[in-house]
């Protein structure tokens, strides 16, 4: 490919990996899979959990001070292939976020997420290095499925474009 698609192509997969990486990363936050994001709400509420807004509190000021990129990376699980669709990897990933917004209430009503309680430490890790992991997951299997995909109209496969060495718009759309 020459140098020039090839910086581009740089540039964009640079781009969607961000945006990819901002969305599984909102994803760990048990907040993000709830509609109790901000305080239980006017929900039934039969633990007594919070009403008041901690979303702010809890994902900028607590993990700020509390969060060490080294615990994180210790913490992350080693890859793992679900060998499922995209989007039932996702519904998991989600579920098992969802699935802590209890726990982060009630730890937040018993104040572990107040300074560096080390209970809301482990937490936030533990929430972080889900997201770090599952986002490398998704890159691998992305990666590894990237090969056999198809694109353009009419499909021409992704190996092809690759192995023919030439820019992927000329292999599919030609030159004119």
């Amino acid at each position: 490919m020459a140098r020039g698609p090839r910086r581009r192509a740089h540039r964009q997969v640079r781009r969607d990996l961000g945006y990819w990486s901002h969305f599984v990363g909102d994803g760990s936050q048990p907040l993000h899979a709830t509609t109790h994001f901000n305080g239980w709400g006017d929900y039934p509420n039969p633990q007594n959990f919070t009403r008041e807004r901690i979303h702010a509190p809890f994902e900028g000021t607590f993990v700020k001070a509390a969060l060490k990129p080294q615990a994180v990376r210790a913490a992350m699980r080693p890859y793992r292939d679900c060998r499922c669709t995209i989007q039932q990897a996702t519904v998991a990933y989600l579920q098992g976020s969802a699935a802590k917004v209890e726990p982060l209430y009630r730890l937040w009503g018993e104040g572990g997420f107040q300074g560096t309680d080390p209970r809301g430490t482990a937490f936030v890790v533990e929430r972080v290095a889900d997201g770090a992991s599952q986002l490398r997951d998704f890159v691998v299997d992305a990666w590894r499925a990237s090969a056999n995909a198809v694109v353009g109209y009419p499909a021409v496969a992704v190996r092809s474009i690759e192995e023919s060495g030439r820019a992927p718009y000329d292999v599919i759309y030609g030159r004119e």
